[in-house]
C-alpha cells in the first residue's frame, strides 16, 4: 500500500533527522514506539500506522488519504505515548491488568446497528468517586489508554467514527473536578481530542446540571460551526434510542431500558 510506504518513510526521516542532532536519549525514542500496545490487541505496528491512514481520509468518499496529516497526528501520539514512561509497559498492558480499573470508571462500549458507529457510553451515575478518588493516577490512565486503543483499531470506529454517550446524573461541579487528578484529566483530554486517530462523530450528553449547561453555552461563543454540530444536549432519555436504535444500549446503563449485556471488557478480550 503506498500510503503505508509513504508514512513509514516519513517516521524514518523524522527519526534520522532526530539522531543527527544527537539528542537520543529523548527526541528518537518516540519513535520507537516502545509503549504501543498493539501487541496486547494482536496487531501489528502496521496495524497502527493504518489506523491513522484511515483517520486521515477525506471525509466526502473516504478515498484520498493525507499521509502528511496522518504523520501530524502520528506524531502527537508518538510523543503523548513516549512521555508516559514505564506506567504502560510496567506491566505490559492486558485487558487483565486493567480490567478493575475500567469495572470502576464503567467504561462500555458497543456498535449501533442504525447509525454504524461504534458508541462509548460513559455512565457517571454507576462511578463511585469516592473509589475513583482514592485510586492511583496510573491505574486510572493504563485503563483509558487500553480502553482507547480498543477503540481506535475497532473496524467500526475506524470506518464510520465513534460516538460517546454520557450520563452526567447532575454532577455537581466540584465532585466532577475532584474524582481524578486534574494532572491526569488533562493527560486524558489530549489523548482523547488530540492525539487518538478516531473521529467522534457526536457526543450525547444526558442528565447535565446547570453548571454544564451555563459552560456550554460560554462555551459555544469560541467553538467552530463543526464542534458545536457535534455537541447534542439530549432533553429526554427516548432520544437516545430513537437515534442511535435500543439494541446497543448496555443492560443497566442510566435510566435506559438497555437488554445489551456487555462487559467494560469486551468479550474477545475477556481472557487476554
Amino acid at each position: 500500500d503506498q500510503a503505508l510506504q509513504s508514512l513509514k518513510e516519513l517516521v524514518q526521516k523524522a527519526k534520522d533527522a532526530e539522531e543527527k542532532k544527537k539528542k537520543k536519549s529523548k527526541s528518537t525514542a518516540k519513535w520507537d514506539f516502545g509503549t504501543s500496545p498493539h501487541a496486547q490487541f494482536g496487531k501489528t505496528f502496521d496495524d497502527t500506522l493504518k489506523a491513522f491512514l484511515l483517520w486521515a481520509r477525506t471525509e466526502e468518499e473516504k478515498k484520498e488519504i493525507n499521509v502528511s496529516k496522518a504523520f501530524r497526528r502520528l506524531e502527537s501520539y508518538a510523543s503523548w505515548m513516549d512521555d508516559t514512561g514505564t506506567v504502560l509497559v510496567e506491566p505490559p498492558l492486558s485487558a487483565s491488568s486493567v480490567k478493575d480499573a475500567l469495572e470502576i470508571w464503567q467504561m462500555k462500549s458497543s456498535v449501533s446497528a442504525k447509525t454504524k458507529n461504534l458508541v462509548w457510553w460513559f455512565d457517571m451515575g454507576a462511578i463511585d468517586t469516592e473509589i475513583t478518588k482514592k485510586m492511583s493516577a496510573d491505574d486510572s490512565l493504563r485503563a483509558f489508554v487500553w480502553f482507547s486503543h480498543y477503540v481506535m483499531y475497532h473496524p467500526s470506529a475506524q470506518e464510520e467514527g465513534m460516538l460517546v454517550v454520557e450520563n452526567c446524573d447532575k454532577i455537581g461541579f466540584y465532585k466532577m473536578i475532584t474524582m481524578m487528578p486534574m494532572k491526569l484529566g488533562t493527560q486524558l483530554d489530549r489523548l482523547t481530542i488530540g492525539v487518538l486517530p478516531v473521529k467522534t462523530k457526536k457526543f450525547y450528553l444526558l442528565e447535565t446540571p446547570r453548571w454544564i449547561d451555563v459552560f456550554m453555552k460560554i462555551l459555544g461563543a469560541f467553538m467552530s460551526k463543526k464542534m458545536k454540530s457535534r455537541m447534542y444536549l439530549c432533553k429526554d432519555w427516548s432520544e437516545i434510542e430513537n437515534k442511535l436504535g435500543g439494541e446497543c444500549i448496555p443492560k443497566g446503563w442510566g435510566k435506559l431500558e438497555g437488554s445489551l449485556d456487555v462487559g467494560c471488557v469486551p468479550e474477545e478480550y475477556a481472557s487476554s
